[in-house]
């Protein structure tokens, strides 16, 4: 797709509603086509990728006196749509629709059924499987101890008998688990558009595969890459999904945008 200059101009100076129209039919499919590749994963009804893109051409005439530069309203375009999508998808309601991520608050291991009890729990199968699916999802993130012990609180033990399993204390069980929750409980409640804000495709296809249960072997041979560099992505993506929940875990995806766009 050739960056129009001329016609950018044209209704940049003018805001001439047909340079305009010009414009919207020339760009739509290439905006389009990006909201849509960062959507891939997250098939939720609430966020439409044609009403996205539809918001951004509308943010462009309204703001079109600030775009100054008339080679760069392609670039302008694509960054704003980007910037809606994600924001589409942090706002979006599918999480607290299907998922009881807000009762970790109050979750201890000492409960009667574990940690993860409650938060497995849903009103119907389709929740409970959503719940699953998620935790599964977390426990990926995971490495070594920690993901023993979630592991072992999945089955069911008490913080007594993972302490024993494992070689520790209920004390230290307990804050361990304190530590995970956390940061996994905003990485929990965003994980979808983390995934999305990654600005690499291939970090992208990665954590996705990795979120799936699949071997770093397994990534590495669909994707044509070597193991190690697999595993140097997804020991780096979770460093900086954990940074980015302990620095602001009421927003974890702009601090993350902000600070790797």
């Amino acid at each position: 797709m050739v960056n129009d200059v001329s016609l950018n101009r044209q209704f940049l100076d003018t805001g001439d509603i047909d340079a305009f129209s010009l414009l919207f039919k020339k760009y739509y499919p290439v905006v389009y086509a990006h909201v849509d590749g960062m959507m891939r994963n997250h098939p939720d009804p609430a966020v439409d990728a044609d009403d996205i893109t539809s918001k951004t051409f509308t943010r462009a005439f309204n703001k079109r006196k600030e775009i100054r530069e008339p080679e760069k309203l392609l670039g302008w375009l694509l960054t704003t749509a980007r910037n809606l999508t994600i924001d589409e998808i942090r706002n979006s309601d599918r999480r607290a629709k299907y998922l009881s991520v807000e009762s970790l608050d109050s979750l201890s291991v000492s409960e009667r059924q574990g940690p993860f009890a409650s938060f497995l729990v849903g009103t119907d199968t389709e929740q409970a499987k959503a719940n699953q699916y998620l935790v599964r999802q977390l426990v990926q993130l995971l490495q070594d101890k920690d993901r023993e012990i979630v592991e072992l609180m999945l089955d069911g033990l008490k913080p007594r008998e993972i302490a024993n399993t494992i070689g520790s204390t209920s004390g230290a069980v307990q804050k361990r688990w304190e530590r995970l929750i956390k940061w996994l409980k905003p990485i929990a409640l965003h994980l979808d558009a983390l995934v999305n804000c990654l600005p690499e495709e291939k970090d992208r296809k990665i954590m996705e595969r990795y979120l799936d249960g699949q071997l770093l072997s397994e990534i590495a041979k669909a994707m044509d890459l070597s193991r190690s560099a697999v595993d140097q992505t997804v020991k780096r993506v979770i460093k900086q999904w954990k940074k980015a929940a302990e620095e602001n875990p009421t927003d974890p995806v702009s601090w993350y945008f902000t600070e790797h766009s």
